[in-house]
């Protein structure tokens, strides 16, 4: 019971970032999902089935408060991000830190890419240029703080 109200703290903490500090940190129309940086955790710490139900719960609340584009997108992207994530679980040791990050990076340009082309799909945008405008970027500046919240806080001791 304790765990679950420590993630429902956190995912309250990750959405008011997300609202209120994610236009601040705007580069050239770039921001971090930090919802998308708590799926991972919470996908690393608890597993797979946990890491898609609680993807697949954050991102349908992202879609019903408005802040996604499409409605089940953000579940969509992010149940993927948090399954793929969870295969971490048990095993970050067996990485050196280079790879884990590296990973998680992989990860979560799996989930912008998803958003992204769904996004974009009607739009006569081509590919690579999304890749080089948004999704490439917006995954470098989320892995760099993802990997700035792992080494501070030390997450792999939880």
């Amino acid at each position: 019971m304790k765990k679950i109200l420590v993630i429902a703290g956190f995912s309250l903490l990750s959405i008011v970032l997300q609202v209120v500090f994610g236009p601040w940190l705007m580069v050239c129309g770039i921001k971090p999902d930090f919802v998308l940086i708590l799926v991972l955790f919470v996908a690393i710490l608890n597993g797979r089935v946990v890491g898609q139900l609680f993807g697949f719960g954050i991102g349908l609340l992202v879609d019903i408060i408005g802040m996604g584009s499409f409605m089940g997108l953000s579940a969509l992207s992010k149940t993927v991000a948090g399954f793929l994530a969870g295969f971490f679980k048990n095993r970050r040791n067996r990485f050196n830190r280079l790879m884990f990050y590296a990973l998680s990076i992989l990860i979560m340009l799996i989930q912008f890419t998803i958003v992204y082309l769904i996004n974009f799909k009607s739009v006569e945008i081509g590919t690579q240029y999304l890749f080089l405008r948004y999704i490439i970027p917006e995954t470098i500046y989320t892995g760099l703080i993802f990997i700035l919240l792992d080494y501070i806080f030390a997450f792999e001791s939880f």
